[in-house]
């Protein structure tokens, strides 16, 4: 018995070793036992998709190519590039920096405020709204002062009724910060509404006429909060390492708007650099035209001087005699005064330099400075301030690359000083050559009519003051020209263009719809499996167990029942006859030559083991053998009930408590079934007080000796082997034992003690048996069916019989009754007697 055991088991986790992780056959069977559970979340998710998708607000991309011109050939890149080839600058304005000042929140508010996208326009719809733009029935718009002062929206419902607008809304006062009401009514456009926000302006939109009933939204959102959006949300990429091409990428709900913004965002763009190059020639401008004011005056001075001078003296004509020494003194006076023209230039440079406000910003060039070394180093000195100020839009001063741009013109500065130092001191040396010269000549002249020489001095003063006032003005003309011609640094190399709808992505959102829709349903099942403790039919047990599972009972009807609830009847065959049969056949294969004892027995109580026990020996009596169904479970037994026999008086019990045994008191123990006549019963009778040791006795051994003598098979039913002891006691007479476990009833916990008892050979050749199947339900995947009987499904449960109630029923056997009752019996002095195992 124990190598037939040992090969089973073997055989059993060989199978089970051998099945697949994953069981498609019971993958299978859920999907369709559960098919309407998944065809319902499939319809209700691809559902709410396609809602999502109809209501949801798609999102465009729109992109540019955006070239940024590269100006090494113009003369302040060139000298930048000299001046880093030398080390003295270590940064460079390439691409990099280009991309972060077109991501600049400075340039996003600029374009915002120029296409006032700061004011959104939102239509209202009978299920959702709608975004409008450019199209809007009437515009909305803040004033200038307010606008830049405004920090939370102001949130207007704009509705025509009859020739009336009605203006609805809230704003937040700019000084208090509460929350105001607006409600207004106007007839006529352009209109104006003062708010603690600021004054609102209401224009119409002659395209898009608002008609009556019409209603939709406004909101002015604060510019900067917009611009932070916009600057976020674009996107630049350099299209290659080797051009200087940048892609402007941006998202939208309008793709009209997101085409808009590119194209101002670039003229914002060439605005401010053109303002950045241009920023030298607009100082020079200055610088000249102050000068020429000066100039003018002083030459309009001198013309009347001498205009004054010669009507005074009535002078006509200049002394033959003293053409020659004037004309030398002539061209040293002009030297000189050129020299003392170059003086007073530096002088000004000078003091232009010292003030502070001037710090760090250009200086006037091309002013008629003839030292080329002062020139250059101021040239040099205005690409730095240049450069430096350019990148103080997108840093600090203390950015470690503006850093070394500040201490470069710091140096500069130093340099120009000594540098016009130098040149001053060497035009007053020069200066000082000329004036001796000049000198020298007015000594010849000496005799020449006082008249004569005021005047020719006066008219040199005038040749020198018009001189430099045509210079100027001719570089004033010239630096006009340039400030003019200037080129706009970045250019769209074709006009900005909609990819297409980036968001909801239908395929994405629908596949979304599509796995949710089979995951719920199946994460459900899956849960409930999860979660279930306790087991369901024939696969939960077959997972839980190796030992043979010979039979799947299922619940029987009542009105296929008769006398005993015996389902079991002679010349029929359907399912009930089709399981016990089956059991029986499976029984009879494990039985060796001359084996006849089969007990029944379970975990706990209302497991089904007295019915099946009944109906299993209804069974083997059909075949024409003479069977007994002996009531082991001295406890609580229910055989008498379950066979509807009042006698309670006769039973083993009374047999279990003599030390001889005949087959005489057998005999008179034994009642008939009145079911079959090869069936009879030794029922328990009077219950005991010591039931578990009646059953260490001899005189069980002895009693079964006899009862296999005359009996062809012995069908004991015993009490749970998971509430007493009392059935391991009754496995040394056995040789099978058939273990109940019922559907929907028996917790999965059970089957560790069941196979702790098989391991532990506490109880011989244990097969099981799974009670209590409702065929009319398919849940879970499990389904069963027995061939041509399978139309037998649905079935009642078989109700009262087989239940023990509480677990603690085997505790305390004061509800037991009183032996006293029974005159024969040897126990009647020992009533309510509790035993404790």
């Amino acid at each position: 018995m124990e190598e037939n055991i040992k090969n089973e088991t073997q055989n059993s986790e060989t199978q089970q070793g051998g099945k697949s992780f994953l069981d498609f056959q019971t993958l299978y069977v859920t999907l369709i036992l559960n098919w309407k559970w998944f065809m319902l979340s499939l319809i209700i998710c691809l559902g709410l998709a396609a809602i999502y998708l109809r209501y949801t607000t798609p999102v465009y991309q729109a992109y540019a190519k955006l070239l940024i011109k590269d100006e090494n050939g113009s003369r302040g890149r060139n000298n930048l590039q000299y001046a880093t080839s030398l080390g003295t600058v270590s940064n460079s304005t390439g691409m990099e920096n280009e991309m972060e000042i077109l991501k600049s929140s400075s340039i996003a508010l600029q374009a915002v405020k120029d296409l006032k996208l700061y004011v959104s326009y939102i239509g209202k719809g009978k299920v959702t709204d709608r975004l409008i733009y450019k199209t809007q029935y009437l515009s909305v718009d803040l004033d200038s002062a307010h606008l830049n002062q405004l920090t939370a929206p102001i949130n207007l419902s704009i509705k025509r009724e009859g020739k009336l607008y009605h203006v609805e809304g809230t704003c937040v006062g700019n000084k208090s910060g509460r929350i105001a009401t607006i409600d207004k009514t106007f007839q006529i456009l352009p209109a104006f509404i003062s708010t603690p926000a600021g004054t609102l302006a209401f224009t119409s939109n002659s395209t898009s006429p608002m008609r009556d009933g019409m209603e939709f939204e406004a909101r002015i959102s604060p510019p900067d909060a917009i611009a932070a959006g916009y600057a976020a949300g674009l996107s630049i990429t350099q299209s290659s390492k080797s051009t200087s091409i940048a892609v402007l990428t941006i998202n939208d709900k309008s793709p009209q708007r997101a085409i808009d913004y590119l194209k101002q965002l670039t003229e914002c763009y060439n605005r401010q650099a053109n303002k950045d190059k241009n920023e030298v020639a607009v100082r020079t401008e200055e610088f000249i035209n102050g000068r020429l004011e000066k100039i003018n005056g002083e030459l309009g001075n001198t013309e009347s001087q001498l205009e004054n001078y010669k009507k005074a003296n009535k002078m006509v004509e200049l002394s033959t005699n003293a053409n020659q020494a004037v004309t030398n003194s002539d061209r040293y006076d002009q030297q000189l005064a050129e020299a003392n023209t170059q003086i007073a230039l530096l002088n000004s440079i000078s003091e232009y330099m010292g003030q502070p406000s001037n710090k760090y910003e250009t200086l006037p060039s091309n002013v008629g400075l003839t030292d080329q070394s002062a020139t250059s180093l101021i040239n040099k000195y205005n690409e730095i301030v240049l450069e430096r100020n350019r990148l103080l839009r997108s840093a600090s001063e203390h950015s470690p690359t503006v850093t070394p741009l500040t201490a470069q013109l710091d140096d500069l500065t130093s340099s120009i000083h000594r540098a016009m130092a130098q040149a001053k001191r060497s035009m007053e040396i020069q200066r000082n050559a000329v004036a001796s010269q000049v000198g020298k000549y007015n000594m010849k002249i000496q005799q020449t009519p006082e008249q004569e020489r005021t005047m020719k001095q006066i008219g040199r003063q005038l040749e020198v003051k018009a001189g430099l006032y045509l210079m100027l003005l001719q570089k004033r003309e010239e630096n006009s020209i340039s400030l003019a011609a200037t080129a706009d640094k970045g250019k769209l190399i074709d006009n900005p263009s909609v990819v297409g709808k980036v968001a909801p992505q239908s395929s994405t959102i629908l596949l979304a719809g599509l796995i949710a829709g089979l995951s719920l349903p199946a994460l459900a099942l899956f849960l409930i499996s999860f979660f279930r403790y306790k087991i369901e039919g024939h696969d939960d047990v077959a997972r839980l167990t190796t030992l043979p599972i010979i039979a799947d009972v299922a619940v029987a009807s009542e009105t296929a029942k008769t006398k005993a609830d015996i389902v079991v009847h002679e010349n029929q065959n359907n399912q009930m006859e089709e399981i016990f049969r089956s059991m029986r056949t499976n029984i009879q294969f494990m039985l060796k030559e001359g084996e006849k004892v089969i007990s029944f027995t379970s975990s706990i109580s209302g497991e089904g083991k007295t019915f099946t026990a009944a109906n299993l020996a209804v069974s083997f009596a059909l075949l024409g053998k003479k069977v007994i169904l002996v009531g082991l479970d001295i406890r609580k037994p229910r055989l008498a009930e379950l066979f509807e026999i009042k006698d309670h008086r006769h039973g083993i019990t009374n047999l279990l408590t003599k030390s001889v045994i005949t087959e005489e008191d057998i005999r008179a123990q034994i009642l008939p079934s009145d079911v079959n006549d090869n069936l009879e019963l030794l029922m328990a009778g009077p219950i005991p007080p010591n039931p578990a040791e009646l059953l260490t006795r001899q005189s069980l051994d002895d009693i079964v000796e006899i009862l296999k003598q005359k009996y062809d098979y012995i069908i004991i039913d015993t009490a749970p082997v998971g509430l007493v002891t009392d059935t391991l006691q009754v496995g040394r007479i056995s040789n099978i034992t058939v273990y109940l476990c019922r559907a929907d009833y028996t917790p999965k916990e059970n089957f560790d003690l069941i196979n702790s008892l098989h391991n532990d050979r506490k109880l011989p050749n244990i097969c099981i048996v799974v009670n209590g199947i409702d065929l009319s339900k398919k849940k879970y995947g499990y389904y069963y069916g027995y061939g041509k009987y399978g139309k037998y499904a649905k079935y009642g449960y078989y109700g009262r019989y087989g239940r023990y109630g509480k677990y603690s029923s085997y505790g305390s056997y004061g509800n037991y009754g009183n032996f006293g009752n029974y005159s024969n019996s040897q126990y009647s002095s020992k009533n309510d007697t509790s035993v404790k195992h």
